[in-house]
């Protein structure tokens, strides 16, 4: 069983699967981080490779090594790793397609992060491609890729794409019997619509419509519509319309080990020079500044409670790579979310990188940093045991 996963975890999986446990500790009333011995799994990886192990072992050694050096702020070396793996591995995705496709997987969160986005585009159509060569008959794996290409086209801003990769979807769930698969795509559909278009088009009225359906074969629809529209009417300042509608769902929604984002307040990053259009949603995270040249190793670890009644306190970063500046507003909206209520409170862990993605300037093949900044994300978080265990008790009291 791969060990470290945490980078090669579908960000739209469809199960709630929990990260690889992590290293944090409390020391005192301070929150340490133990790092990983990276020598470890180079000499790990450089054992398989000069044995010549077959792929699932080359890509296991490769993305334990790939994300130690993540967690260290190296994504630079880490997508190189990854790359040199790819070289070694694509074409044996027939053999191996989800080891091969984990790969394409980790390359595009990694490519994301460090500003390459149309590498991470790309990945993500091999994601699919890699399963598709091994995996004739289309599963849950396929429509997990399938959701990623989706969120990958709506991240470079082409809703038509997105929509393209969601009708796909749908057709290729419907033929397997997955109807809560399609669901799950149309909703994702209608959330798209509501984030391009002023106003939400008809994607507001269709949701308002399934918000009234009831029956338990209408749960899924109906409670993802109340969540769509909760989130829409808080930004909309319907404080009172949204609250209700949060009440439904936590009366209708089935407890989860996860605790589900139910709202969480836009913010603007910290820079000087700033310019038009730069409010953020924690959703699409990208915003237009005048950033500088030298971004690289500019994230952070954040850490924070969440109550039983959905509500965060203790916000604070564990540790940071370089400048942290741009952080404050981010740090404030994570501070405003709200999340489903649940019976103890749970601590989170989460990545955030301060990057913008590179372009090609006119005339030139040179490549530099789009002034539009952003920030990429990654939940750290282990299972909710390992994480309370491992982070300082609520009011600052440290873990025993």
């Amino acid at each position: 069983m791969r060990r470290f996963a945490i980078l090669a975890l579908p960000a739209l999986a469809l199960t709630a699967t929990p990260a690889a446990a992590q290293d944090y500790r409390s020391d005192g009333s301070t929150v340490t981080v133990v790092g990983q011995n990276l020598q470890r799994y180079r000499d790990r990886l450089a054992a398989c490779l000069a044995r010549r192990c077959p792929v699932n072992e080359d890509v296991d050694a490769t993305l334990a090594l790939a994300e130690s050096l993540f967690l260290n702020g190296e994504y630079r070396d880490a997508r190189s790793v990854v790359r040199a793996s790819i070289g070694r591995n694509r074409g044996q995705a027939s053999a191996f397609p989800v080891p091969v496709s984990d790969l394409y997987r980790v390359q595009t969160r990694l490519a994301r992060h460090i500003g390459y986005d149309r590498e991470a585009r790309l990945a993500a159509f091999d994601i699919l491609n890699a399963l598709q060569a091994g995996i004739p008959q289309e599963d849950y794996r396929h429509f997990t890729a399938r959701f990623e290409i989706a969120e990958m086209q709506m991240l470079n801003g082409s809703l038509t794409g997105a929509q393209r990769a969601l009708h796909q979807l749908v057709e290729a769930a419907r033929a397997a019997g997955r109807e809560d698969v399609v669901v799950m795509a149309e909703l994702r559909e209608l959330a798209y619509e509501l984030m391009a278009i002023p106003g939400g088009g008809d994607a507001r009225w269709r949701l308002q419509q399934w918000a009234n359906l009831e029956g338990e074969a209408n749960r899924l629809r109906a409670t993802g519509a109340r969540l769509a529209l909760a989130r829409l009417y808080r930004n909309e300042g319907n404080i009172a319309r949204s609250d209700q509608l949060f009440a439904q769902i936590a009366r209708t929604s089935a407890a989860g080990a996860r605790r589900r984002l139910l709202f969480s307040p836009r913010f603007q990053l910290a820079q000087q020079a700033r310019m038009e259009g730069d409010d953020m949603d924690i959703g699409s995270l990208s915003t237009n500044l005048q950033i500088p040249d030298d971004m690289e190793n500019g994230w952070i670890d954040v850490g924070f409670w969440i109550g039983p009644d959905g509500r965060v306190s203790e916000v604070e970063i564990l540790r940071r790579g370089a400048d942290a500046s741009w952080s404050r507003p981010l740090l404030d909206a994570i501070g405003g979310r709200r999340y489903a209520g649940a019976p103890e409170a749970t601590y989170k862990i989460e990545r955030y990188t301060y990057t913008s993605t590179f372009v090609q300037t006119t005339g030139s093949r040179l490549y530099v940093r789009s002034p539009r900044a952003r920030v990429e994300y990654l939940d750290l978080t282990t299972t909710a045991e390992t994480a309370a265990a491992a982070a300082p008790r609520p009011g600052g009291r440290p873990a025993t």
